[in-house]
């Protein structure tokens, strides 16, 4: 349960800003409450852990494999089954790493939420933002060496520290569904992008036929560290509100995969 555990913000829409919610209690779970906005229809949790407890203690990495051993214990059928058949996820999938270059030839492209790992295509000059410390530390040795950086530290704080149009393009690859304030992050991001930049994006698609078939048991779902839940709906409307161009790049998908994946782009005049 979260009463006890851990430190916790409450929580409005992170779209709208309203505090007039209905409480989704079927994708509620382990004392976190996922809610709908009675206004904009934007999917999230109520509250959520303050930035140390994702810090550390409740890191990315560790909850995977909490959510993983749960799952696998829970239901070792559907586990094993989905163990043996992860060929599935690649069909008709590139590299999603690659997914940038589909928009940018070169350039600084800032990683948010870049995890331990340089997945940023050589083509770039990477810089990442990491909140979870010991992923942070590794990944700023490959980035430095690339003439990149890596900071740890919340994306806002973060992204303060750079100048207008600094950026190319920006990653924010399995991020957006961790961020408590993701409309705050993408205006932004908007100011450090280039005029012409692109966010590539990918995030949990609320929308697909899997998460309706499996309900609470979607694999999208993981407490408490995935606090919204995106539509393509409530995607393109935070993005086209902010001034970005949206386009999804999963279209022959987007209703049969569990993610969704899109470019947010900023206009070359604006």
């Amino acid at each position: 349960m979260q009463s006890g555990v851990v430190r916790v913000v409450a929580r409005n829409c992170p779209h709208c800003g309203s505090g007039a919610h209905a409480v989704m209690e079927q994708y509620s779970r382990l004392g976190w409450t996922t809610v709908q906005c009675n206004g904009c229809q934007f999917i999230f949790l109520n509250s959520a852990p303050v930035y140390e407890a994702l810090s550390e203690d409740l890191a990315w990495s560790q909850q995977f494999q909490k959510e993983k051993k749960r799952r696998q214990k829970q239901q070792p059928l559907v586990h094993w089954l989905d163990t043996k058949t992860r060929w599935r996820l690649h069909i008709a999938r590139g590299n999603e790493w690659d997914y940038i270059s589909d928009k940018l030839s070169g350039g600084r492209v800032l990683d948010i939420g870049c995890g331990p790992k340089n997945g940023v295509p050589e083509r770039f000059t990477p810089y990442g933002i990491e909140i979870e410390k010991a992923a942070a530390e590794t990944a700023a040795g490959l980035m430095r060496a690339r003439g990149g950086d890596v900071i740890h530290a919340p994306a806002l704080e973060d992204l303060a520290r750079f100048e207008g149009g600094f950026f190319d393009g920006i990653i924010m690859r399995s991020y957006l569904e961790h961020e408590v304030s993701p409309r705050e992050v993408l205006a932004a991001a908007f100011v450090k992008l280039r005029p012409g930049g692109v966010i590539y994006a990918k995030v949990p698609n609320f929308a697909t036929v899997n998460r309706m078939a499996r309900g609470a048991d979607w694999c999208g779902f993981r407490f408490p560290d995935h606090v919204n839940y995106f539509t393509i709906r409530s995607l393109r409307a935070m993005a086209e509100d902010l001034g970005y161009r949206f386009e999804l790049r999963n279209t022959l998908t987007r209703y049969t995969n569990d993610n969704l994946h899109a470019f947010l782009m900023k206009p070359s005049v604006t």
